[in-house]
Protein backbone atom coordinates (compact mmCIF):
# COMPACT_ATOMS: atom_id res chain seq x y z
CA UNK A 1 0.00 0.00 0.00
CA UNK A 2 2.76 2.55 1.16
CA UNK A 3 5.03 1.75 -2.12
CA UNK A 4 1.17 1.99 -4.11
CA UNK A 5 0.24 5.68 -2.45
CA UNK A 6 4.45 6.61 -3.01
CA UNK A 7 4.58 6.07 -6.86
CA UNK A 8 1.27 7.72 -7.30
CA UNK A 9 2.88 10.99 -5.75
CA UNK A 10 5.76 10.27 -7.96
CA UNK A 11 3.68 10.42 -10.81
CA UNK A 12 1.65 13.44 -9.81
CA UNK A 13 4.81 15.52 -9.53
CA UNK A 14 6.41 14.50 -12.10
CA UNK A 15 3.60 15.42 -13.99
CA UNK A 16 3.61 18.55 -12.36
CA UNK A 17 6.95 19.09 -13.21
CA UNK A 18 6.90 18.44 -16.85
CA UNK A 19 4.06 20.37 -17.33
CA UNK A 20 5.40 23.63 -15.36
CA UNK A 21 8.64 23.02 -17.79
CA UNK A 22 6.97 22.85 -20.97
CA UNK A 23 5.01 25.98 -20.19
CA UNK A 24 7.95 27.58 -19.52
CA UNK A 25 8.99 26.89 -23.34
CA UNK A 26 5.66 27.87 -24.09
CA UNK A 27 5.64 31.45 -22.52
CA UNK A 28 9.15 32.17 -23.68
CA UNK A 29 7.77 32.73 -27.20
CA UNK A 30 5.36 35.40 -25.68
CA UNK A 31 8.50 37.36 -23.80
CA UNK A 32 6.63 41.03 -24.15
CA UNK A 33 9.19 42.80 -25.84
CA UNK A 34 10.17 47.19 -25.31
CA UNK A 35 8.31 48.88 -28.62
CA UNK A 36 9.45 52.42 -29.04
CA UNK A 37 8.68 54.79 -31.81
CA UNK A 38 12.79 55.44 -31.93
CA UNK A 39 13.91 58.69 -33.33
CA UNK A 40 17.23 56.80 -35.04
CA UNK A 41 17.73 53.05 -34.56
CA UNK A 42 21.78 52.77 -34.76
CA UNK A 43 24.37 50.28 -35.21
CA UNK A 44 28.32 51.07 -35.11
CA UNK A 45 29.65 54.08 -37.43
CA UNK A 46 25.84 54.70 -38.09
CA UNK A 47 24.69 58.36 -37.95
CA UNK A 48 21.52 60.56 -37.61
CA UNK A 49 20.89 64.12 -37.57
CA UNK A 50 19.24 66.68 -34.96
CA UNK A 51 19.11 70.35 -35.99
CA UNK A 52 21.76 69.62 -38.21
CA UNK A 53 23.61 68.35 -36.43
CA UNK A 54 25.17 64.85 -37.29
CA UNK A 55 25.86 62.02 -34.64
CA UNK A 56 27.80 58.69 -34.55
CA UNK A 57 27.14 55.68 -32.56
CA UNK A 58 30.22 53.45 -32.04
CA UNK A 59 31.50 50.89 -29.31
CA UNK A 60 28.10 49.88 -29.11
CA UNK A 61 28.99 46.53 -26.27
CA UNK A 62 28.05 44.65 -23.27
CA UNK A 63 30.22 45.77 -19.98
CA UNK A 64 31.06 44.10 -16.87
CA UNK A 65 28.99 45.10 -13.77
CA UNK A 66 25.25 44.98 -12.47
CA UNK A 67 22.96 43.84 -15.00
CA UNK A 68 19.79 45.64 -15.91
CA UNK A 69 16.99 45.30 -18.42
CA UNK A 70 18.21 43.98 -21.90
CA UNK A 71 21.86 43.81 -20.38
CA UNK A 72 22.02 40.09 -19.60
CA UNK A 73 24.77 39.36 -17.10
CA UNK A 74 26.18 43.34 -17.52
CA UNK A 75 24.94 46.29 -19.10
CA UNK A 76 24.52 47.83 -22.89
CA UNK A 77 26.42 50.80 -23.54
CA UNK A 78 27.61 52.70 -26.70
CA UNK A 79 29.18 56.15 -27.12
CA UNK A 80 27.78 58.61 -29.42
CA UNK A 81 29.75 61.15 -30.85
CA UNK A 82 29.67 64.58 -32.61
CA UNK A 83 31.33 67.80 -33.60
CA UNK A 84 30.63 70.82 -31.91
CA UNK A 85 31.41 73.63 -34.81
CA UNK A 86 31.56 76.69 -32.33
CA UNK A 87 32.80 75.17 -28.71
CA UNK A 88 34.59 77.96 -26.34
CA UNK A 89 38.19 77.55 -25.20
CA UNK A 90 40.24 79.87 -22.99
CA UNK A 91 43.72 79.74 -22.07
CA UNK A 92 45.53 81.51 -19.38
CA UNK A 93 48.84 83.86 -19.85
CA UNK A 94 50.71 83.73 -16.61
CA UNK A 95 52.18 87.25 -16.00
CA UNK A 96 56.13 86.90 -16.51
CA UNK A 97 56.48 83.93 -18.45
CA UNK A 98 57.27 83.93 -22.44
CA UNK A 99 55.24 82.97 -25.61
CA UNK A 100 56.43 82.43 -29.16
CA UNK A 101 55.02 83.77 -31.95
CA UNK A 102 55.94 83.38 -35.65
CA UNK A 103 59.19 81.63 -34.22
CA UNK A 104 59.43 85.00 -32.12
CA UNK A 105 59.76 84.82 -28.20
CA UNK A 106 57.74 87.72 -26.50
CA UNK A 107 57.88 88.15 -22.50
CA UNK A 108 54.10 88.04 -21.40
CA UNK A 109 53.21 91.10 -19.05
CA UNK A 110 49.52 91.90 -17.96
CA UNK A 111 48.39 95.02 -16.39
CA UNK A 112 45.51 95.30 -14.19
CA UNK A 113 45.36 98.68 -13.85
CA UNK A 114 44.91 99.65 -17.52
CA UNK A 115 43.66 95.67 -18.50
CA UNK A 116 46.08 94.67 -20.85
CA UNK A 117 48.43 92.70 -22.20
CA UNK A 118 51.91 93.09 -23.53
CA UNK A 119 54.16 91.17 -25.30
CA UNK A 120 57.80 92.13 -25.25
CA UNK A 121 60.34 90.77 -27.85
CA UNK A 122 63.07 88.60 -26.30
CA UNK A 123 66.38 89.12 -28.10
CA UNK A 124 69.12 86.00 -28.74
CA UNK A 125 71.78 87.90 -27.96
CA UNK A 126 74.05 85.36 -29.46
CA UNK A 127 72.62 84.70 -32.58
CA UNK A 128 72.74 88.82 -32.97
CA UNK A 129 76.40 88.85 -32.13
CA UNK A 130 76.85 85.94 -34.80
CA UNK A 131 74.81 88.11 -37.48
CA UNK A 132 76.62 91.30 -36.89
CA UNK A 133 80.25 91.01 -38.36
CA UNK A 134 81.71 94.17 -36.47
CA UNK A 135 81.54 92.48 -32.62
CA UNK A 136 82.78 89.41 -31.21
CA UNK A 137 80.49 86.34 -31.16
CA UNK A 138 80.54 86.22 -27.33
CA UNK A 139 80.17 88.49 -24.64
CA UNK A 140 82.61 90.12 -21.67
CA UNK A 141 81.55 90.34 -18.41
CA UNK A 142 83.05 93.07 -16.15
CA UNK A 143 81.52 94.13 -12.67
CA UNK A 144 78.70 92.22 -13.31
CA UNK A 145 77.93 93.66 -16.54
CA UNK A 146 77.59 92.26 -20.22
CA UNK A 147 79.10 93.88 -23.15
CA UNK A 148 79.45 93.52 -26.08
CA UNK A 149 83.68 93.53 -27.71
CA UNK A 150 84.49 95.29 -31.22
CA UNK A 151 86.86 93.62 -33.36
CA UNK A 152 88.77 96.40 -34.99
CA UNK A 153 89.91 98.43 -31.98
CA UNK A 154 88.41 96.11 -28.95
CA UNK A 155 86.32 98.86 -26.89
CA UNK A 156 83.01 97.30 -24.80
CA UNK A 157 79.77 98.93 -25.33
CA UNK A 158 77.18 97.57 -22.64
CA UNK A 159 74.72 94.77 -24.04
CA UNK A 160 71.65 96.43 -23.45
CA UNK A 161 72.70 99.63 -25.22
CA UNK A 162 73.69 97.75 -28.00
CA UNK A 163 70.46 95.71 -28.19
CA UNK A 164 68.17 97.09 -30.87
CA UNK A 165 64.62 98.33 -29.53
CA UNK A 166 62.49 95.50 -28.51
CA UNK A 167 59.33 94.81 -30.69
CA UNK A 168 56.36 95.30 -28.45
CA UNK A 169 52.74 94.74 -28.76
CA UNK A 170 49.97 95.92 -26.45
CA UNK A 171 46.27 94.15 -26.52
CA UNK A 172 43.44 95.37 -24.35
CA UNK A 173 40.08 93.50 -22.64
CA UNK A 174 38.33 92.65 -26.10
CA UNK A 175 41.60 92.94 -28.21
CA UNK A 176 42.38 90.23 -30.26
CA UNK A 177 45.26 88.42 -29.34
CA UNK A 178 47.71 86.01 -31.17
CA UNK A 179 47.87 82.99 -29.02
CA UNK A 180 49.99 80.15 -30.00
CA UNK A 181 48.47 76.72 -30.10
CA UNK A 182 49.66 73.25 -31.54
CA UNK A 183 48.43 73.43 -35.18
CA UNK A 184 49.54 77.45 -35.43
CA UNK A 185 48.87 80.76 -34.02
CA UNK A 186 45.02 81.33 -33.39
CA UNK A 187 42.81 84.69 -33.03
CA UNK A 188 41.71 85.16 -29.77
CA UNK A 189 39.69 87.46 -27.77
CA UNK A 190 41.33 89.00 -24.29
CA UNK A 191 38.60 88.49 -21.48
CA UNK A 192 39.88 89.26 -18.33
CA UNK A 193 43.07 90.43 -16.96
CA UNK A 194 45.05 90.50 -13.14
CA UNK A 195 48.08 91.75 -12.17
CA UNK A 196 48.66 87.52 -12.46
CA UNK A 197 47.56 85.90 -15.46
CA UNK A 198 45.17 87.27 -18.44
CA UNK A 199 42.80 84.75 -19.99
CA UNK A 200 41.38 84.67 -23.80
CA UNK A 201 39.09 82.97 -25.31
CA UNK A 202 37.94 81.61 -28.89
CA UNK A 203 35.45 79.42 -30.63
CA UNK A 204 36.37 76.66 -32.79
CA UNK A 205 35.10 73.06 -33.43
CA UNK A 206 35.24 70.18 -30.70
CA UNK A 207 34.78 66.51 -31.03
CA UNK A 208 32.31 65.52 -27.99
CA UNK A 209 31.34 62.45 -27.34
CA UNK A 210 28.52 60.80 -24.71
CA UNK A 211 28.17 57.74 -22.97
CA UNK A 212 24.82 56.12 -23.56
CA UNK A 213 23.03 53.75 -21.24
CA UNK A 214 20.08 51.49 -21.33
CA UNK A 215 17.52 54.38 -20.15
CA UNK A 216 19.76 56.96 -19.71
CA UNK A 217 19.04 60.34 -20.44
CA UNK A 218 21.12 62.32 -23.08
CA UNK A 219 20.67 66.12 -24.04
CA UNK A 220 21.24 66.49 -28.16
CA UNK A 221 20.91 70.19 -29.31
CA UNK A 222 18.62 71.18 -26.57
CA UNK A 223 16.25 68.30 -26.83
CA UNK A 224 15.95 65.46 -24.74
CA UNK A 225 16.30 61.67 -25.58
CA UNK A 226 17.23 58.45 -23.86
CA UNK A 227 18.60 55.22 -25.11
CA UNK A 228 17.10 51.68 -25.30
CA UNK A 229 19.18 48.62 -26.80
CA UNK A 230 16.95 45.78 -28.34
CA UNK A 231 20.20 43.59 -28.94
CA UNK A 232 23.69 43.62 -28.02
CA UNK A 233 24.61 45.68 -31.49
CA UNK A 234 21.55 48.09 -31.73
CA UNK A 235 20.82 51.21 -30.06
CA UNK A 236 18.11 53.21 -29.79
CA UNK A 237 17.54 56.89 -29.46
CA UNK A 238 14.75 57.79 -27.98
CA UNK A 239 12.18 61.00 -27.14
CA UNK A 240 11.69 60.98 -23.67
CA UNK A 241 7.89 61.62 -24.94
CA UNK A 242 8.32 57.48 -25.37
CA UNK A 243 9.43 57.11 -21.70
CA UNK A 244 5.59 56.50 -19.92
CA UNK A 245 5.93 53.72 -22.31
CA UNK A 246 8.82 52.48 -22.04
CA UNK A 247 8.42 52.16 -18.59
CA UNK A 248 5.19 50.28 -19.28
CA UNK A 249 6.93 47.87 -21.45
CA UNK A 250 9.38 47.22 -18.16
CA UNK A 251 7.31 46.94 -15.99
CA UNK A 252 5.59 44.09 -18.10
CA UNK A 253 8.92 41.95 -18.83
CA UNK A 254 9.35 42.26 -14.83
CA UNK A 255 5.65 40.37 -14.12
CA UNK A 256 6.92 38.53 -16.78
CA UNK A 257 10.31 37.48 -15.17
CA UNK A 258 8.82 37.02 -11.71
CA UNK A 259 5.72 34.12 -13.01
CA UNK A 260 8.49 32.48 -15.45
CA UNK A 261 11.22 32.06 -12.03
CA UNK A 262 7.84 30.98 -10.51
CA UNK A 263 6.99 28.30 -13.01
CA UNK A 264 11.14 27.06 -12.57
CA UNK A 265 10.70 26.94 -8.76
CA UNK A 266 7.62 24.88 -9.55
CA UNK A 267 9.63 22.69 -12.33
CA UNK A 268 12.44 22.19 -9.80
CA UNK A 269 10.72 21.55 -6.75
CA UNK A 270 8.14 19.05 -8.01
CA UNK A 271 11.34 17.32 -9.48
CA UNK A 272 12.70 16.56 -6.47
CA UNK A 273 9.57 15.94 -4.75
CA UNK A 274 8.87 13.19 -7.46
CA UNK A 275 12.66 11.92 -7.04
CA UNK A 276 11.81 11.86 -3.19
CA UNK A 277 8.16 10.09 -3.61
CA UNK A 278 10.67 7.63 -5.31
CA UNK A 279 12.99 6.50 -3.26
CA UNK A 280 10.09 6.11 -0.77
CA UNK A 281 8.45 3.81 -2.97
CA UNK A 282 11.17 1.42 -2.34
CA UNK A 283 12.17 1.94 0.99
CA UNK A 284 12.23 -1.43 2.36
CA UNK A 285 9.01 -2.41 5.15
CA UNK A 286 9.53 -3.42 8.73
CA UNK A 287 8.52 -7.42 8.98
Amino acid sequence: MQRRAAAAYFAFFLVVSVAAYAYIGVAESQRPEVSLDATAELTNDSTFSVDGTTFTASNIHLSSGGGGHGGGGGSMVADLTWTNESSRYTATLENGSTTTVDNTTYLITTNNESNTVTLTEQMNVTELLREDPAVENSVATQNGTDYVVYRENDTLRPVSEWLPEPQTETYPVSGVYPYQTDSGVQQTTVVDVSAESATVEWFAPRERTVELTEGGNVTLQGQQYFAHFPDHSTVQVVSVDEYPAYQEDLDRQDYFHERKNGLWGVSILSGIAAVLMLGMAYMPTRG
